[in-house]
């Protein structure tokens, strides 16, 4: 229903007296658009501060103008011109203007007193040192009609020019304390804003104004997570802008953690309970509904927003959104929720955000309760455009109610301690019989163990377990978990393997609260402690490995290199220097390896492509470490003007067959113009010892053990000479030692070896150079002895352990390698695919005819490379069967599509024979 004025102003009467105020104002008006209007409005209080001679006339000119804004903003909204998100983005830009127009004639009148000096040409506010950040509504762009505004005052005294350094603190409160009072306070001609300035640190106890170093070590020591959700919206609305944003940079490892952190989830579900509680706020009713903080409201929409952005937004930088709508549709962009939750949540957002408005307009409260009669609701109504009562109450009690469906599905109630199989008691000394009954109906044979196990866990009998909250998120994860340890199909097995981990795990909270929040996750927990050791280890070691799991895309999705490049640039583009570069590479590349084991295990990535997505991580990964550690080297030892550098990587990052135990073979190859004989640094090296110099940082770099553990080994023993030659070779240099002095292995080796990083046009002249020198003519008979007297000394110096020595043992992969990169020497045009992978190499070996049982041995390749990759993955030590536990031989089975272990070895057997009789055939001569 159309709205007219005589509505508006029947049902909203403050509206009605600022016309009747500004009725000649108002009139001349009429004709123009709101925008304009409001352009208008926010230019009067720009100048304001300039034109006005004392503070008594600054605030009768900031509260006319504010009136008017009120008007225009009203009128706007309920005829329709303005969609409630734009009335509430204007409104927070006039509030923005309003407190720099007050900074800026009181910085002026303290520079009239020498206080501070400042320049004419630039406003005063911005020298101030002084940052005025907006929390709240007005830090999301999104302030109500008659809200108050949540403001942080920080100052930077070394960003001003103080005549009194020394008594900066006096200066700032004094400053922050008279321009509340200017906008704040209630005079004849009304207010401005009500302003809020309770948000900043321990309020109780600090000054209004605080320097930004002594709040970032508040923060960093003692800040709360209802702080850092507070925090998300926060903006530099006013004053000294690029300090405000470049504390807020500071800020941002605070709000934004590098770990997702679900202890989070239970403070904020923690916070909801009290304010309901405190507030008493009613269920899904329209009469008497708290629109804001009433079930299924505004602060029940921010919630749901800002929890997940806690969770992951210190992962993925595109959450970070002050505006609570904008944040919903990142969260379903990037599938934390589904694009149907968020459109809902967004339409009822702005529904009740425009209730909201209305309610307040009326007659300018800060208010979010909806009458409680029909009479009172009346007016709403007819502002929101209802010509009924009932027709606006049903609207408004199915809002209502979507909210608290989506809501309900992130904030499930407090679980209780029961199953859908039964009790689930274990407190007390004794076992309870209903829920030993419970325990055997999920499936456990030994019910009174299983529950004197667990009440050992609630007793706190493992460090794990001590502490108050990890006992809390325990006791509230234990049902769900028994009932996937009882889908394990062994229950008992599966308790005591998690009984072990517990009772080696350090603590448990982040664990606990994790599992408790993701129940899919529970599922690939229990897996893992059944079949991978190694990954047990590594949780054990870094908890937050298991952090990768989270991401609602690797249940069906495995990242492209692109989305890899940005969760990886991301991640490391917040690190604080050199150190944390390489602190956060470690973190993420530990994740995303992990994450690839643990969908190799559960069989959503195939082995191949497990293998190209290790190598695709390492090669992301040592592209950002090298660029670290040639600026970390160019800050000391300067440049080699006009150089370039490459890494030409062998093994198995060259063909992309990585496990998730794989070194690094390289070499550092640099090409220097003639004449650049030195580094131009203030420690200038020369040429061949700066890039050696740069080598031994970048092996450092990759392989030192820190804190977060060793990101990969590296081995540079391919390079010219091995151990005896430089570290990093010229690239003239290493193109005539493989021409003059290489010897046959090393060409074999070179087959497959790939340029992972290069500085322009480099990477193609090492390419051609390669290919150079393996199309070039050789001694057939020569290569095929060479190549057999290799791998003959191979297997006398490196002998197998056991059957499932798959690389070294007769007939396994090293053979398999060798046949491929021999035949890349041997029958290079007629193969026809420099550079490519030995398992490709051999299908085409059968394709051309040349090795017609090719395809087969590429078939046997794959076998033998899925075995080693679960091998790698799962196991500390892969080749000690004795302690292969029973979960990692039932894995292997099911992978292997094999019976039990006996078959499973006499395939293995009879492949490794296939293997060496083609091997005799193409290479003869082997002893």
């Amino acid at each position: 229903m159309p709205i007219t004025l005589e509505t508006l102003f029947s049902a909203a009467p403050y509206v009605a007296e600022l016309a009747g105020h500004h009725e000649k104002w108002f009139t001349a008006t009429r004709g123009m658009q709101p925008d304009e209007v409001c352009r208008q409005l926010i230019a009067e209080v720009e100048d304001a501060a300039d034109k006005a001679a004392t503070e008594a006339e600054l605030r009768a000119s900031l509260r006319g103008t504010k009136g008017r804004f009120a008007l225009i903003a009203a009128v706007a909204e309920v005829s329709g011109a303005w969609a409630t998100e734009t009335a509430t983005a204007a409104l927070s830009d006039f509030a923005d203007a309003t407190i720099d127009a007050a900074l800026d004639f009181l910085v002026r009148e303290a520079a009239a007193a020498n206080l501070i000096a400042v320049d004419r040409e630039a406003r005063p506010a911005r020298q101030s040192g002084l940052a005025i950040l907006a929390l709240g509504k007005l830090g999301g762009r999104e302030l109500n009609y008659s809200s108050d505004i949540d403001l942080a005052a920080f100052y930077d005294a070394a960003r001003a020019r103080l005549s009194k350094p020394g008594e900066a603190p006096r200066f700032y409160e004094k400053l922050v304390r008279r321009m509340t009072a200017l906008i704040a306070e209630r005079d004849s001609n009304g207010y401005v804003f009500r302003t809020d300035l309770r948000l900043r640190p321990d309020p109780g106890s600090t000054p209004v104004a605080i320097s930004a170093e002594a709040a970032l070590t508040y923060y960093e020591a003692r800040g709360q997570n209802w702080e850092r959700a507070a925090w998300i919206k926060a903006r530099a609305a006013a004053g000294d802008i690029e300090g405000g944003e470049a504390f807020l940079g500071q800020m941002a490892p605070f709000i934004w953690r590098k770990h997702l952190d679900f202890a989070t989830i239970a403070d904020i579900q923690a916070m909801k309970r009290q304010i309901n509680a405190a507030r008493k706020v009613g269920g899904e009713r329209a009469f008497g509904h708290n629109v804001k903080l009433g079930r299924g409201g505004i602060r029940e929409i921010e919630f749901f927003a800002q929890t997940q952005q806690l969770i992951a937004g210190g992962r993925e930088p595109a959450l970070r959104c002050r505006s609570t709508v904008r944040a919903l549709e990142q969260l379903a962009r990037h599938r934390f929720i589904e694009t149907a939750a968020a459109e809902i949540l967004t339409s009822a957002y702005w529904f009740l955000r425009a209730v909201e408005n209305r309610l307040q307009m009326r007659r300018d409260e800060q208010t979010h309760e909806m009458p409680d009669t029909e009479a009172g609701i009346a007016p709403v109504a007819a502002l929101m455009g209802f010509a009924q009562v009932e027709e606006f109450a049903a609207r408004y009690r199915g809002t209502v109610e979507m909210v608290i469906d989506n809501y309900a599905e992130l904030f499930a109630d407090e679980a209780s301690l029961a199953s859908d199989a039964g009790d689930l008691v274990f407190t007390g000394d004794h076992d309870d019989p209903a829920t030993l009954e419970t325990l055997r109906r999920l499936g456990f044979r030994a019910p009174e163990a299983a529950s004197k196990t667990i009440r050992k866990w609630h007793y706190g009998g493992y460090a794990a377990t001590r502490a108050d909250l990890a006992r809390q998120h325990l006791t509230e994860l234990v049902p769900g978990l028994l009932d996937t340890l009882a889908a394990t199909g062994n229950a008992d097995e599966a308790l005591s393997r998690l009984d072990t981990f517990l009772g080696k795990l350090p603590a448990g909270v982040q664990l606990f609260a994790l599992l408790r929040n993701a129940p899919p996750l529970r599922r690939h927990f229990i897996d893992l402690l059944s079949s991978a050791p190694r990954l047990t280890e590594q949780v054990l070691r870094r908890v937050h490995v298991v952090d990768a799991l989270i991401d609602p895309e690797f249940y069906g999705h495995l990242p492209t290199r692109a989305e890899l490049e940005h969760r990886i640039d991301s991640f490391l583009g917040e690190a604080r220097g050199f150190e944390d570069l390489i602190s956060r590479a470690r973190i993420m590349g530990q994740e995303q390896m992990f994450l690839t084991s643990v969908g190799l295990i559960a069989g959503t990535i195939a082995p191949e492509r497990a293998g190209a997505q290790f190598a695709t991580i390492a090669e992301i990964l040592l592209a950002r470490v090298v660029e670290g550690v040639r600026s970390q080297m160019a800050r000391t030892h300067g440049e080699v003007k006009g150089a370039r550098v490459a890494l030409l990587a062998f093994g198995k990052l060259a063909s992309r067959e990585m496990t998730a135990t794989s070194d690094l073979d390289l070499i550092l190859l640099y090409d220097a113009p003639k004449g650049a004989d030195f580094s131009d640094g203030r420690r200038g090296l020369e040429t061949p010892h700066y890039f050696a110099r740069l080598t031994q940082r970048l092996v450092a770099a990759l392989s030192a053990p820190t804190a977060e553990g060793v990101l990969y080994t590296t081995d540079m023993r391919l390079r010219p000479s091995g151990n005896t030659g430089p570290l990093a070779a010229s690239l003239a240099g290493f193109v005539a030692y493989q021409v003059e002095h290489a010897w046959t292995w090393e060409h074999l080796a070179l087959t497959r070896a790939r340029v992972v990083l290069a500085d322009a046009g480099m990477g193609q002249e090492i390419e051609a150079a390669i290919e150079g020198l393996l199309s070039a003519p050789r001694d057939r008979a020569k290569t095929i002895a060479d190549a057999v007297e290799m791998r003959d000394r191979m297997a006398r110096d490196r002998k197998p352990k056991n059957d499932f020595d798959l690389k070294l043992v007769p007939g396994g992969l090293i053979d398999l390698e060798f046949i491929a990169q021999a035949a890349q020497l041997l029958y290079r045009e007629e193969i026809a695919a420099p550079g490519a992978a030995p398992v490709k190499v051999l299908e085409r070996l059968g394709a051309t005819g040349v090795l017609p049982e090719g395809a087969r041995l590429a078939q046997i390749h794959r076998t033998f490379t899925a075995i080693l990759q679960l091998m790698s993955a799962c196991l500390v030590d892969p080749l000690d069967l004795e302690a292969w536990t029973g979960g990692f031989r039932d894995l292997l089975l099911r992978a292997a599509y094999a019976p039990d272990i006996d078959r499973l070895k006499a395939d293995l057997e009879a492949m490794r024979g296939e293997v060496r009789e083609a091997f005799g055939r193409f290479l003869p001569g082997k002893g």
